[in-house]
Parts: structure tokens; sequence; C-alpha cells
């Protein structure tokens, strides 16, 4: 992916910038809409907003149409109470929604004047491949008399924004790891992210090697921007501000990437009303990967790369491997089969086996994008099927190489 760079400069100088626009379709109202999550086929959207005449916040869903917007949004019942739903988070794999209520259920807290408050709670449902599961109260000490909202999972990390009841003004970002089947206790992201200002809904990209997250500290646009920082081990380095056109002099906040449709969702407030959905989308390119695909039903490429003599990808892998993730998120009935061919040289035996474990890492990383494994079968072929006869490097290099197969019609 992209990260590595200010928002702005992350295209190459030769292609156009990213276009910024309200999302397509009859999603945004005169009512906040906020939240915003896909699912990792980037065909449904879901997020949340007030505008039944219940008077609560309601997680919505809306699927993409094929001429790319979105149709009219439906409320998503099985995931809305009769009090605030909000907040819906997808996992990369589909198979997990995080949520914010304060449903019958949630803690309560004793406000100042007497009265009982109900705090709002993060809440998990599961996908079981054609619904989503009602929403169980994820625990202490997760969940507290203080409001926790805008969840974000990637692996065993869960990252939250809390603030004391009624004081927004006072929101942090938490972190959890679930460890030993049970969640740590949340911990406050360390300074630079958290600060003297209000800081929320951050967000990682897919590789865990970049946090965006909205605040309204000082030398902003407006009042919340949205930033972006490089995540080193434990700590986070060179923060920036996103920039125009991400930013403008209203408030945005809540950022996500969706990878196959190459698309920043966030929100900004706009003038003279609440919160809408934003896109940021960087003008497709031709996929060379889904072309030869579409075309021939298989595609070689030799730019899967491993580390020598093991089944283990070197990150550049990822470019091509994210070409084969889109088309297959895109393509949601193909089946596919990876298989993993060898160079000339070494054992052969060695070479049998090392080429299947490295059809199976590629087919775990696939998985870990989210796409379903039953969707994908992995052979070995070792050095039985060169491309060249040789052993120079240059022979090897063709014959090292990664095979993808669409196996039905």
């Amino acid at each position: 992916m992209f990260f590595s760079l200010p928002i702005a400069a992350q295209v190459e100088p030769s292609e156009p910038s990213l276009v910024v626009a309200p999302i397509q379709g009859p999603i945004n109202t005169e009512f906040q809409e906020f939240g915003p999550t896909m699912t990792p086929d980037a065909k449904t959207l879901y997020f949340y907003s007030k505008r039944t005449n219940r008077g609560y916040t309601e997680i919505f869903k809306s699927d993409r149409k094929k001429d790319g917007t979105w149709d009219y949004p439906e409320e998503a019942d099985v995931l809305n109470s009769p009090f605030d739903d909000q907040s819906p988070f997808i996992s990369r794999d589909g198979k997990t929604l995080l949520l914010s209520s304060n449903r019958d259920g949630s803690v309560e807290v004793m406000l100042p004047d007497g009265k009982v408050g109900i705090s709002r709670d993060l809440y998990v449902s599961n996908w079981n491949g054609k619904n989503w599961s009602k929403p169980v109260a994820l625990p202490s000490p997760i969940n507290t008399e203080e409001i926790e909202e805008n969840p974000h999972l990637l692996g065993d990390t869960l990252l939250f924004t809390r603030y004391p009841f009624g004081k927004p003004n006072l929101a942090k970002v938490y972190y959890s790891q679930f460890k030993g089947e049970k969640w740590s206790m949340p911990k406050l992201l360390p300074s630079p992210i958290n600060d003297n200002y209000a800081t929320i809904a951050a967000a990682f990209n897919d590789d865990g090697t970049i946090l965006f997250f909205s605040s309204n500290r000082p030398g902003g646009f407006g009042g919340f921007d949205l930033y972006m920082a490089k995540i080193e081990g434990e700590t986070f380095k060179d923060i920036e501000n996103l920039g125009a056109p991400i930013n403008s002099n209203e408030d945005e906040a809540y950022i996500v990437f969706q990878q196959v449709k190459k698309t920043f969702l966030f929100c900004r407030r706009v003038e003279g009303r609440s919160f809408d959905l934003f896109t940021a989308s960087i003008p497709k390119q031709e996929n060379i990967v889904q072309k030869k695909l579409e075309e021939s039903k298989k595609i070689s490429l030799d730019s899967v790369y491993f580390e020598r003599a093991s089944s283990v990808l070197k990150p550049e892998s990822s470019v091509p491997l994210d070409a084969i993730v889109d088309y297959l998120h895109e393509n949601s009935e193909k089946k596919m089969k990876i298989i993993g061919h060898t160079d000339l040289t070494g054992n052969f035996e060695d070479n049998m086996v090392l080429s299947k474990e490295r059809a199976d890492s590629v087919k775990q990383y696939l998985v870990s994008k989210g796409v379903d494994s039953k969707r994908l079968l992995t052979e070995g072929k070792g050095p039985t099927q060169p491309m060249v006869q040789g052993t120079d490097e240059v022979s090897s290099k063709k014959n090292r190489r990664t095979e993808f197969v669409i196996t039905d019609p």
C-alpha cells in the first residue's frame, strides 16, 4: 500500500491527485451521517445516522449499485436496539462487526445531579455467512462508566475512543490487546497521539504501519482535522496533518481506507448542517493482473518474493498480491488455485516441499485480506515445470514464480 507518504503525495506525479466529493447516492441527509465502514468486497456500506422519528441514532446499510453509486439505505435491524447505536466497524476479514450502544445492559453511571445515566459501551456481532448475530457487550475492562465509541480492530489490537459522560472535549484514544482469551487493561495511546486536546476515531492501515486519527489540536485547517502517524515498534513518528483536499476549514473525522476501490471514506461537517460522508478516491488505473486473469484465466507472477530458502513473504510482495485480492473481491464467485514453483537449483524433495509452503503462505496472505479460504486451493510443483532451462540467476528468477489459476468458469 502507499501510506508511507503524505496523502497529497501518495499518487505518482503522472497520476491525477485525490478526488474528494460527497459519497454518491442518497446517503447524506440534513441529519448527521457518521462512522462509515465497508465489507471487504466494498459492496456494502454501513454507517450511523439519526434520520428516523424515534429520536435515536441507528445503524444503516446500503448496497453498491452497478453504476458505483449507493442504493437507498435501510436500517440494519439485527444490529440496532431501541436506544442509540453508533460507530459500526467491520474487520478486514468481514467476520466481526463492532459498534457502540447505550442499549439495555450497558454500564450505568451516577450523574452529578443525582440522576442515573447509561454510558455507551462497545458491542460485538459475528457474521455467520448470511447474517450478523445479535450484538453482545465486550467485557470489563473495555466497557466502563465512561463513553466508549469508534472501535477499530486489527489482529488482536482494539482501538477505541473514551471520554467521561457528557464531556467529549476530553476524548482520548485507548488500546487493548486480546491475549489468553481475554482483553488486556486498556491503555492510552502515547504522546504525541493523545495530547491536551481531544483525540478521536483512530484507525490503522491494513499493515499496521500507519495510524490515522482526528484531533482539534492547534495548527489545523479547521476545528477537528485528520492526521496520520508512522508506527515504529511501540512509538509514533512523523505526525502529519493530511492537508487539503481532505481537511477543510470545517471539522473532519473518522477516515478509513477501502483497498478494493482504492477509496478513503471520511466524515466532514458541512456548513449549515451536521457531518456527512465523503470519499477521497484515487482515479483507478488499469489493473494488469485483472485483465490477464479475465483474458486467459491464469497469471504467473515472478514478483512475489520470499526470504531465501523460506516461505516467508517479503514486504514488497504486497503490491502484486493486493492486485489478486482486488480481483477476488470484485469477482466473489470465482475460485482460484495457487501454484508455487522453484528454480532448478537445490534438492528436488526440498524444492517440492518449499513450493507448497510458499503457495500456502500466499493463500494465508489473501485470507488475511478478507478472501474466503474455501475459495483457494494450493499446490507445489517445485522444479518440475520450469519456464526456461538454466540455473543462472536470470533463468532462476523466471522459474521462481507463483501461478494463479481460475478453477471455475
